[in-house]
């Protein structure tokens, strides 16, 4: 799911929208990487954030994790 990340295609289309502030796109294309856990997203023109959580586990709390990963571009 993530190697679309590296699709050029894919890089440029979140580019373009975080540059303009396009929220709602930024979101739709980090949704449509098909993921299945929660995502947050932040943006500057320079970059893209997000981060996956899971949800702990009932019986077990401290069982849930965050990957943040970061698109950035430019120098």
């Amino acid at each position: 799911m993530l190697d679309r990340l590296a699709d050029v295609g894919f890089a440029r289309k979140m580019m373009s929208a975080a540059q303009q502030g396009k929220k709602a796109e930024v979101d739709r294309l980090i949704r449509s990487l098909g993921l299945k856990v929660p995502v947050e997203t932040n943006f500057t023109p320079s970059g893209v954030q997000f981060e996956l959580y899971t949800s702990p586990q009932q019986n077990n709390p401290e069982s849930c994790c965050t990957l943040k990963v970061s698109m950035k571009w430019g120098k």
